[in-house]
């Protein structure tokens, strides 16, 4: 009976575990593969941004940190299982899928985790034919903001 129990338990968690994992678990653990190209712009580098550029669009949507992977130069073998592990996200109920664009073999998709009335995280993903990368946004954006954000052209125009 003991046994039953603990069988049910593991499978009624294992689903639960699988959709703890993120975008920054992605990003995480792909940084350190070699060739990957990394950068994260923390709270601090964004507020030193904005003393000197007080019109920063960022200060002005409430974006609070940048992390940006690309893996275009690393080894198939790792590209393969990035591509892999952002499949996963799609199927992650935190995530809301915004935009998706498949064209060949090559995917894109702009996804959004957010809390209410505010926006925590978007996330862009380019996998496929040689160009791998994901963006990940996090911070306090307002679903107003989100709009003006997209139909802004003062800072973002669409060529």
């Amino acid at each position: 009976m003991k046994k039953l129990l603990i069988m049910l338990l593991l499978a009624l968690m294992l689903p639960v575990a699988g959709w703890s994992r993120n975008a920054d678990d992605i990003v995480n653990e792909f940084r350190d593969a070699h060739h990957a190209q990394y950068v994260n712009v923390g709270r601090g580098m964004l507020s030193l941004a904005r003393i000197f550029t007080p019109g920063l669009p960022s200060a002005k949507h409430g974006i609070t940190a940048v992390r940006a992977l690309d893996l275009s130069d690393c080894k198939d073998g790792v590209r393969d299982k990035f591509r892999k592990r952002v499949a996963s996200l799609r199927n992650d109920p935190t995530y809301e899928e915004m935009v998706t664009s498949d064209k060949d073999d090559s995917h894109s998709m702009v996804l959004m985790h957010n809390d209410g009335y505010y926006v925590d995280e978007i996330v862009v993903v380019s996998a496929g034919d040689g160009n791998d990368s994901i963006v990940v946004i996090r911070g306090k954006i307002s679903l107003d903001e989100v709009e003006r954000i997209v139909n802004d052209d003062t800072y973002y125009p669409i060529r």
